[in-house]
């Protein structure tokens, strides 16, 4: 996930007006990050991935907990002087905000019902830190953008879920796609993505629009509904593929729908 958030915080600032330089060190910012995310991550999962994942880098000898650990700390730290430096006290505030909600999902929350508020948390704010890092304000229409991007939050977590159903049952692990089963994850999902993207699509000025802008959301909504029939596979690498096409679907929807919103403003 970390690949696509950086993505878009970079294709963000640019779309804003913000220079390649200041993207990259952003994107950079955000990077760090997410390692910090993924590491605590690693080493609260290494006695399940023992199990299941043995070829991680912990259960593999590669990397002590302790060690995965001190990365974490390292590289949380290191984003947000970067967002601190770079974008400034309200973008390193959101930068706060992103890492706080991963290691809440982490530590606490993964396997609980309660594990996607911590991706609507993140998805809310990742939009503002890059648009807010260019331009210094919130991005066009954040009545509609902020709560789109709070429903995209869970629904890829349900489909991250999907991926590693069997293995998080063998885990004995209770997170929300093993409490809901498979069946039910994907119908949740599939209303989810739908309403994602009939949302934006219906707010987008299509009269004003590029077409290239309508493009990209209509291109979104196609990799969506591909990457939810991939999840809905019982091959948990085509599962993967799927969890990955709904990501980048968002990135795209999300670079589309505000190229729309800025040429309209």
């Amino acid at each position: 996930m970390k690949h696509w958030l950086t993505i878009m915080v970079a294709g963000l600032m640019l779309l804003a007006g913000g220079t390649v330089a200041k993207a990259l060190a952003l994107a950079l910012g955000m990077i760090c990050i997410q390692a910090a995310i993924g590491s605590v991550n690693d080493a609260v999962d290494a006695p399940v991935d023992a199990l299941v994942k043995p070829g991680k880098p912990i259960p593999s000898g590669l990397v002590s907990r302790r060690g995965a650990v001190l990365v974490g700390v390292v590289a949380g730290v290191l984003g947000l002087v970067i967002s601190l430096i770079v974008g400034g006290p309200v973008v390193a505030g959101l930068g706060i905000a992103v890492l706080g909600a991963g290691l809440a999902y982490d530590l606490a929350l993964k396997p609980t019902p309660y594990a996607g508020a911590c991706y609507a948390v993140a998805f809310m704010a990742v939009p503002v830190y890059g648009w807010w890092g260019a331009a210094g304000e919130l991005p066009p229409r954040p009545e509609i953008l902020l709560p789109i991007a709070a429903l995209a939050g869970p629904t890829l977590q349900l489909a991250n879920g999907l991926v590693d159903l069997e293995a998080d049952r063998l885990a004995g692990l209770r997170g929300p796609v093993v409490r809901l089963g498979r069946g039910p994850t994907l119908v949740l999902l599939g209303i989810l993505q739908s309403i994602v993207h009939s949302v934006a699509w219906l707010s987008v000025p299509r009269a004003e629009a590029a077409p290239g802008a309508l493009v990209a959301v209509v291109l979104a909504g196609i990799l969506s509904a591909t990457g939810w029939s991939l999840s809905a596979t019982r091959d948990p690498a085509r599962r993967e593929w799927g969890w990955r096409a709904q990501a980048a679907s968002i990135v795209l929807l999300g670079a589309g729908w505000l190229a729309v919103a800025v040429a309209d403003g």
